[in-house]
């Protein structure tokens, strides 16, 4: 499994942590194509080598050559929507300006929707999240975790006049998220609304480096200098995991399985309009959950009822937590901590006579566990060939087990 991790020492801002994952290996020229995709006009996309206390750094820079609107979250939410960019990509930036707005709504005591963003809204943050996202595609990455974010004090000057360090709308995020966070002896803004939110939505954790075969590394420089380098570095590699378990003791079926944290919500539900479960399930997946089922159940004087199962991420629980108490009846819902345990996973292709087929492997090779051959890639080719669907995964086992 393709992961990267975002260390952190100085902070995180948008612009950091988009240079980072671009020095990666990436071209500066197929980003810029992507994000022309975005209609934004009155801009210039410019990244350079610097120097931060002796580290070589890549540094963005989002020049503003047009004066721009205020948006808010609806305007932010169809200019993504318009533009041709994959599917996760839009879910995930929209999840991102999400956050920020929810953050600017209980600061300043208004309705998300209604949050006219300044900072956040103008081109260069709209860039500095859309680019992060699909840079993360180009990337192929599957997890992303980052270190616990160090927060500078003193004040900031604002659109909206002098605030305190961290940032309110930082802060909030850092609560809603649970990104664990300690101070810095420094007076200066070091985790801006955009960085929090961009590794608040994404991130599967924040704990130190997770074992993994790091294959690049990128710098990426922000635009303050400090008394230590002011960067944000990528490690880009293969998730190995930890060795939890051996299965058996023969020395080649052991496995060095792969842990993470896990939240599990459930709510009880009899009085939904079963019209309406469909619509919740969508809800669900597109704003993170990794699974949600539902089991038909009896509840008290034997009425029939439907348990809505969600499994996530911990940073992702209070979001579809409030999905629940908005897209349904329940009054409440149970929260549990929970480990998932996995078995480590890759992704080949394989050339069959009619055509490549994506293949996520499970286990440890050669001694593969599990093969699942990519059922859209297999149907694709079922339809355009006319052949049964079920010898498309006959030939692609075969292939695999010669």
């Amino acid at each position: 499994m393709q992961g990267v991790y975002i260390e952190c020492p100085m902070g995180a801002a948008g612009d950091m942590i988009l240079a980072a994952l671009l020095d990666c290996g990436l071209s500066a020229e197929e980003l810029k194509d992507h994000l022309s995709l975005l209609r934004l006009k009155g801009y210039t996309f410019k990244s350079e080598r610097t120097s931060k206390k002796g580290l070589n750094a890549l540094q963005v820079k989002i020049n503003v050559t047009e004066k721009q609107p205020p948006r808010n979250l609806p305007e932010i939410i169809e200019l993504i929507h318009l533009a041709n960019l994959s599917p996760r990509v839009k879910e995930n930036s929209i999840a991102v300006f999400q956050a920020l707005a929810r953050a600017e709504a209980k600061i300043h005591g208004i309705p998300a929707d209604k949050v006219h963003f300044h900072e956040v809204g103008a081109v260069d943050s709209i860039v500095d999240i859309v680019g992060s996202i699909v840079a993360l595609e180009m990337l192929e990455v599957e997890k992303i975790f980052s270190s616990p974010l160090p927060l500078g004090r003193g004040w900031i000057k604002t659109s909206h006049g002098q605030m305190p360090l961290p940032a309110p709308a930082t802060m909030e995020i850092i609560k809603e998220y649970q990104i664990p966070c300690y101070g810095l002896p420094l007076e200066e803004e070091t985790v801006t609304p955009t960085g929090a939110a961009i590794l608040g939505t994404l991130c599967s954790g924040f704990l130190p480096l997770p074992p993994m075969i790091i294959e690049r590394i990128g710098y990426g420089a922000g635009s303050k200098d400090f008394d230590h380098p002011n960067i944000v570095r990528a490690f880009k590699g293969k998730l190995t995991g930890s060795k939890l378990l051996s299965t058996s003791s023969d020395a080649c079926f052991r496995e060095n399985l792969l842990a993470e944290p896990l939240e599990i919500m459930e709510a009880n539900i009899d009085d939904l309009n079963p019209e309406i479960y469909n619509y919740v399930l969508e809800r669900l997946f597109s704003s993170g959950a990794l699974d949600v089922y539902f089991t038909p159940i009896q509840m008290k004087k034997n009425r029939p009822a439907v348990k809505i199962t969600v499994l996530a991420n911990p940073q992702k629980s209070y979001q579809l937590g409030q999905i629940l108490l908005q897209e349904t009846t329940t009054l409440g819902y149970r929260r549990q901590s929970a480990e998932k345990i996995m078995l480590p996973r890759e992704q080949t292709l394989v050339e069959t006579p009619w055509g490549p087929v994506r293949v996520k492997l499970a286990g440890q090779p050669p001694h593969y566990h599990n093969i699942a051959p990519e059922y859209d890639d297999c149907l694709r080719i079922a339809r355009q060939q006319g052949i049964p669907l079920k010898k498309i995964y006959q030939q692609v086992w075969k292939m695999l087990n010669p």
